[in-house]
């Protein structure tokens, strides 16, 4: 550095400086001059910035890639994200026929046991009357129809009552058991009993008793009830058998 220094101190009074115009002219003539005099006023961080700026400028070319990947992959993502919610408003059209195809089953399957459950009592109709009753008997409804149009033709019932009696579960005749008195039992056969059963088996037997001359009791067959509804059937006078099923 030294010898450098001294050529450059040599070279130097070969050039004499008298104005800036002469600083100018001496160091366009000898570069190595130039080097010389940044190296004395610039600072050590100052000589590398232009380094540093490369590298930053590197940098921000690599920041630039990773922000057009990052930019590609959102953009796939927001794809699986429309094609998610496409899936999901499927999934929820399934869930829905899922839920109508469940409650269509769950109703035809009550339809089922309801039904099975008539045909079981009226099957063995001698064994669940025959609490109440002595010499039971099933009536058909071909021997009542005749009666029913003919009391509608005279007026002593409306055309909804003979329908309405018509709709009846079963007819049972037989003599109670302790008094040997002849009834028709008009039942209503229903797996889950209501209120609304209760209701109908009262003004059935009420229109019936009215038409044939006879005690009709009301009478219900359930498998399940609850107790609010047991209690008006014994309040109402219905006579009430719950059947194992």
């Amino acid at each position: 550095m030294q010898t450098i220094e001294k050529d450059i101190e040599k070279e130097m009074k070969e050039y004499p400086i008298l104005t800036f115009a002469d600083i100018l002219h001496a160091l366009k003539s000898h570069p190595d001059w130039l080097e010389e005099l940044r190296r004395i006023i610039l600072t050590t961080e100052l000589l590398e910035l232009p380094k540093k700026f490369d590298e930053l400028l590197k940098r921000v070319d690599k920041i630039e890639k990773d922000v057009e990947v990052l930019k590609q992959d959102v953009a796939v993502l927001k794809q699986d994200v429309a094609v998610l919610k496409q899936d999901v408003a499927v999934l929820k059209q399934d869930v829905t026929v899922l839920k109508k195809d469940m409650a269509y089953l769950k109703g035809e399957f009550g339809r089922f046991k309801g039904k099975d459950f008539e045909r079981t009592i009226k099957e063995r109709y001698y064994s669940y009357f025959g609490k109440l009753l002595r010499k039971s008997k099933l009536v058909q409804f071909e021997e009542i129809i005749p009666i029913l149009d003919d009391a509608e033709e005279k007026g002593l019932i409306t055309e909804e009552e003979r329908d309405s009696l018509l709709n009846l579960d079963l007819l049972i005749k037989g003599e109670i058991k302790s008094s040997h008195k002849k009834v028709i039992l008009a039942v209503e056969v229903s797996y889950s009993l209501y209120e609304d059963d209760i209701q109908r088996a009262i003004e059935r037997a009420r229109v019936l008793a009215h038409v044939l001359h006879e005690e009709v009791i009301p009478t219900v067959v359930t498998a399940e009830l609850k107790e609010d509804v047991e209690k008006l059937a014994d309040e109402k006078g219905v006579f009430l058998i719950k059947a194992d099923y």
